[in-house]
């Protein structure tokens, strides 16, 4: 592997000493280079991709499902639905759970809140969360599909009783959301983290990528929308993705003007399009939106109705 990621340097070197006047032997070194780059580029990539089937395996060994949560296959079984996109590590680490206590509760020691220390592996399109059984040994105690989960930074979070925390460690906070759990229900976690750069890596790693041009909107692979080719569409454009009617796309960009581009599902050819010759799905992205909107409006009313009581 490494001998071949040297070629292009080699290959560089003889271009080089080339000169440009002999075209054709000139032109040739040229296209032998950008063939091997090539090459090396999907070597690179076929190596990622080992690499991350390696360490799914031996996550998959760490991991110990109770009896009372139903198992999930973190490392790949059979063959990939048609589409779908490899499963990898984006993130793994140490957090606290803050859990506080109701005004009416019977308080130990005074404390308002207790601390318990959770792992959480985040795939990149799913999040399960672990006590820690040993060294390599994980106990899983919840898990949630990424395009289910929301996150958010708990210093800036006004429904959080932040006040209580005297401990000067519970800090860095995170609110994070499970819209839907493994058994299908809504829960909330505050999370500390051990510090600040942690907790903005955390924050980074779960958040969508924000647009820069107004209007625009960026879709994750993992929480992506699919529509269907309602209608053909040709174009000689070479970013341009041909339909074909019945074709399936998973939605990766959409500009204010009605350009969406995408990959089709079944080669992987990328390209833009007219999104009014599609329509969307009803897929797992539809069904997430809705949750998050749902989600949105419920703590919008709980805070109202809290900054009211405290009028």
């Amino acid at each position: 592997m490494q001998r071949i990621t040297r070629l292009p340097l080699l290959i560089d070197a003889v271009l080089s000493k080339e000169s440009p006047h002999n075209a054709e032997e000139y032109e040739s070194w040229k296209l032998t280079l950008a063939l091997v780059q090539k090459i090396v580029a999907q070597c690179n990539e076929a190596a990622n991709r080992c690499e991350q089937a390696y360490e799914l395996e031996r996550i998959s060994k760490q991991l110990e499902f109770p009896s009372h949560i139903r198992a999930l296959a973190i490392a790949p079984v059979g063959v990939p639905k048609q589409g779908a996109k490899p499963r990898f590590l984006v993130k793994r680490g140490e957090l606290t759970h803050l859990i506080w206590r109701g005004d009416d509760a019977k308080l130990t020691f005074g404390k308002r809140f207790s601390k318990c220390s959770i792992y959480a592996f985040l795939f990149s399109d799913l999040l399960v969360l672990c006590k820690r059984k040993g060294d390599n040994h994980f106990s899983v105690i919840d898990y949630c599909p990424r395009s289910m989960l929301t996150l958010a930074a708990g210093d800036s979070l006004p429904q959080l009783p932040t006040k209580d925390i005297k401990d000067p460690t519970s800090k860095n906070l995170m609110l994070m959301t499970l819209l839907e759990n493994y058994e299908r229900k809504t829960v909330e976690l505050v999370l500390s983290c051990p510090s600040v750069s942690d907790q903005q890596r955390w924050l980074e790693a779960m958040r969508p990528r924000e647009a820069e041009t107004p209007g625009e909107k960026l879709y994750e692979s993992w929480d992506c929308p699919q529509v269907v080719a309602k209608h053909s569409y040709e174009s000689d454009e070479p970013d341009v993705l041909q339909l074909e009617l019945g074709d399936v796309v998973n939605v990766s960009r959409k500009l204010p003007d009605g350009w969406y581009q995408g990959e089709r599902i079944r080669e992987g050819a990328v390209g833009w399009f007219p999104g009014s010759y599609t329509e969307e799905l009803n897929s797992a992205h539809v069904r997430a939106r809705n949750l998050k909107q749902r989600h949105r409006l419920l703590a919008f009313t709980a805070t109202f109705l809290e900054s009211q009581k405290s009028k």
